[in-house]
């Protein structure tokens, strides 16, 4: 699924926001989805409509579903940041950076590798690209 306008509830509790979102079915076992959502900057925040957004999507997909959130704003770095978006029990939101990480990250060449394979894609970037998924940051 590709809807670059989709609707989504707000968690400000200012109704609806407005982003794109891309979901695609894994082949796991059991099936779940990867969703990612990119706040195209209309109305209602995505980072402050996290938890909502979460929520829907859950209700639309199922249980089985991870959602990453895509930044290509002026604050993120030179090709955005993708983090994973997660809703602990007490209902508050973390996220966790998946990409640019730290060099020295444990998780830095895994995920280097994963980004190459995959992250033009996830991040709608030419996939001749070769040099967008490489990490600037010392």
């Amino acid at each position: 699924m590709d809807d670059p306008f989709w609707r989504h509830p707000s968690g400000t509790g200012a109704g609806e926001g407005v982003a794109h979102l891309r979901v695609w079915t894994t082949a796991t076992v059991p099936p779940g989805h990867l969703a990612v959502v990119t706040d195209i900057g209309l109305t209602g925040g995505v980072t402050s409509s996290a938890g909502s957004i979460r929520a829907e999507l859950v209700r639309l997909y199922g249980q089985f579903l991870v959602l990453l959130e895509y930044s290509a704003g002026q604050e993120a770095g030179p090709r955005g940041d993708l983090d994973l978006v997660r809703v602990g029990r007490d209902g508050q939101q973390h996220w966790t950076r998946v990409w640019p990480t730290n060099k020295d990250s444990p998780r830095h060449a895994a995920l280097q590798a994963w980004m190459a394979a995959h992250g033009h894609q996830i991040l709608e970037i030419a996939a001749d690209d070769a040099s967008w998924y490489e990490n600037e940051d010392s």
